[in-house]
């Protein structure tokens, strides 16, 4: 084979390794309904600019072509866009210890066999509900995420209010989302720091005289507590009470509210 030959076919070469890089990069790049594309970007570098702004150096996982760049910029030449970071860190020592203690709660009710054969059924139920993959809590596999661990924490907790099953240890103490909590109490009408049967409470006092049944109770704090801490709540005062059990009232929308089932 000639100089020429060879040139020419190695021109051949780069222009299919090109094409086939174009269409790997389309094919990755997910494109919604509304025009806008998800891709996965690694941060190389950052640094906080003059503005005490946060400036990023990211390398996305694949290329996009050049012609879904000029799809999305705007008149002056500016492209925009979301930036999500996700949590990879693996399950924390602290997340095994609730999700073993939550377990054992629930052996107790139901008197299965083993904590682990609890972890388990609760485990294949929360996967098929959120489409996870197999997951395992212990610090050898290292497939478990932050992330992924307190959503599994929520759903047991969620799954004990809604069979009754006393806990221990209040979930105000371990659960990342506060108000997913506090509001599934109300639903479930379960005090939210012992587990007790409860009523719905209204932080800020409703006021002597009005009609608890016409006002608008989404514009009210709420939580739910038992006859012990509601009395608790009045003789020690709303804010000491609050502090002293580290607990708010949240506002729940309409939607929220109407599944509550309250008529004041």
């Amino acid at each position: 084979m000639n100089r020429r030959q060879k040139k020419k076919a190695i021109y051949k070469i780069l222009a299919k390794a090109e094409k086939e890089i174009a269409e790997d990069a389309s094919r990755l790049a997910q494109i919604n309904d509304d025009g806008s594309i998800n891709r996965l970007a690694e941060v190389l570098a950052r640094r906080t600019n003059a503005f005490g702004q946060t400036e990023m150096i990211i390398r996305m996982d694949a290329s996009i072509p050049e012609y879904l760049f000029d799809r999305l910029v705007d008149a002056n030449g500016d492209l925009f866009g979301e930036f999500r970071l996700f949590d990879s860190r693996v399950i924390t020592a602290k997340q095994r210890k609730y999700i073993n203690a939550l377990c054992r709660d629930i052996k107790e009710y139901t008197g299965d066999e083993s904590i682990d054969q609890v972890r388990e059924d609760r485990k294949r139920e929360f996967m098929e509900l959120h489409q996870v993959p197999y997951f395992s809590t212990s610090e050898l596999q290292a497939n478990c995420s932050v992330e992924v661990a307190s959503k599994f924490i929520s759903y047991i907790v969620d799954f004990c209010l809604d069979n009754d099953i006393g806990l221990a240890e209040s979930p105000l103490n371990y659960v990342d989302d506060i108000k997913h909590y506090l509001i599934k109490c109300l639903w479930t009408r379960k005090c939210a720091l012992c587990g007790k049967k409860g009523q719905v409470h209204h932080v800020d006092a409703v006021g002597a005289g009005r009609n608890r049944k016409k006002i608008d109770h989404t514009k009210h704090h709420l939580m739910c507590l038992c006859d012990g801490h509601h009395d608790e709540s009045h003789r020690k005062g709303q804010l000491t009470f609050m502090r002293k059990n580290h607990i708010v009232g949240i506002i729940m929308n309409q939607e929220q509210y109407e599944k509550l089932n309250y008529r004041g």
